[in-house]
């Protein structure tokens, strides 16, 4: 059978996936919500669940706050002979986005249909291998 092709895979916004059951949550602002839209038009139809988005809302807020506390980094790096207060802010909200795009699968591994269905076949293998053991 030949392959498929990416674009038959699509970006459906019908019924053929999630996207349509997934709004941003009420407490987001309209950047915020820029970024969750984003989030979810960027990927495949079916990538995301409706569990997701607190994460999701997680990551559109990190995605802001991070460019704000980058752009005051920028303005001024030193303030008063010491690294800008914003520094430790944007350092946390860059190991935030990290964290939660590996979490929603974002990362090159994570779009890889391969890894899961090795992650998940090790895990059998280690399962099995612990009860022989265990015998």
């Amino acid at each position: 059978m030949p392959r498929q092709a990416a674009v038959a895979v699509g970006f459906a916004t019908g019924t053929n996936g999630t996207r349509m059951l997934l709004r941003p949550p009420e407490d987001l602002n309209q950047l915020e919500r820029v970024e969750f839209a984003n989030l979810i038009t960027g990927a495949p139809a079916n990538h995301f669940l409706p569990s997701d988005v607190p994460l999701l809302a997680a990551y559109a807020k990190a995605i802001v706050a991070e460019r704000v506390a980058s752009g005051e980094l920028a303005a001024a790096y030193v303030v008063d002979d010491r690294p800008s207060p914003w520094l430790p802010i944007w350092q946390a909200k860059v190991r935030a986005l990290t964290t939660l795009a590996r979490m929603l699968s974002l990362t090159k591994s994570g779009r890889s249909r391969g890894v899961e269905a090795r992650r998940v076949a090790r895990t059998g293998q280690l399962l099995q291998q612990t009860r022989s053991g265990a015998a």
